[in-house]
């Protein structure tokens, strides 16, 4: 099995016990047992926890990042934006599972700057390319042309954020189809007056 493929494996583990335990009794030893290896074969693959919980964290990013970019291939105009921010959001376990993860870091990440330093890294990234999407539709005249750009790609970040927190904290507050309806309402907000979503 190469040196990859036993990360992931690592990192699948990792996960798991984040779930089930929580980040603060996420240890090593935690992570080995539910690996059912040693901790030295975690060890050998991550220096310490930091390194191996920085690892997770840019892990969950590069998954909603791969499945933001699927998302959209063969779409364009506003089904592009939908789909990407649909993306996103805890509609399927893998992605649930993803946002337990997310939302156990960001908890952990109050007083430990390089921590929120990380965060922000991909809110930056996240940002950028919403926006970018945002004003290719404004090109094309899909969306409204008065629109403060950088404020609605904010304003999206922030419905998933809190819709997936939402559904972290209380799985029954928000339905599939109530966390879709709620991201074409927004959309909608956003189109020209006189085009139809």
């Amino acid at each position: 099995m190469g040196k990859d493929n036993r990360r992931s494996e690592v990192t699948e583990a990792a996960w798991r016990v984040i779930i089930k335990e929580g980040l603060d009794k996420t240890s090593m030893r935690a992570i080995a047992k539910e690996l059912g290896s040693s901790t030295g074969v975690v060890t050998h693959y991550f220096r310490d926890k930091n390194e191996l919980m920085l690892f997770v964290l840019e892990r969950i990013f590069e998954n909603l990042h791969e499945e933001m970019e699927s998302s959209i291939k063969e779409q364009q105009g506003i089904k592009k934006l939908e789909q990407m921010i649909l993306a996103a959001l805890p509609l399927k376990p893998r992605s649930l599972d993803g946002w337990k993860v997310w939302v156990a870091f960001l908890g952990n990440a109050i007083g430990r700057e390089k921590l929120i330093l990380e965060h922000q890294k991909r809110y930056d990234f996240l940002r950028q390319i919403i926006s970018q999407e945002l004003a290719d539709l404004q090109a094309e005249k899909l969306i409204q042309a008065d629109l403060d750009l950088t404020l609605e790609a904010n304003a999206l970040i922030a419905l998933v954020d809190g819709i997936g927190t939402g559904v972290v904290i209380n799985p029954l507050q928000f339905s599939s189809e109530q966390q879709i309806y709620l991201v074409k309402r927004h959309i909608k907000a956003l189109l020209p007056t006189f085009r139809k979503y």
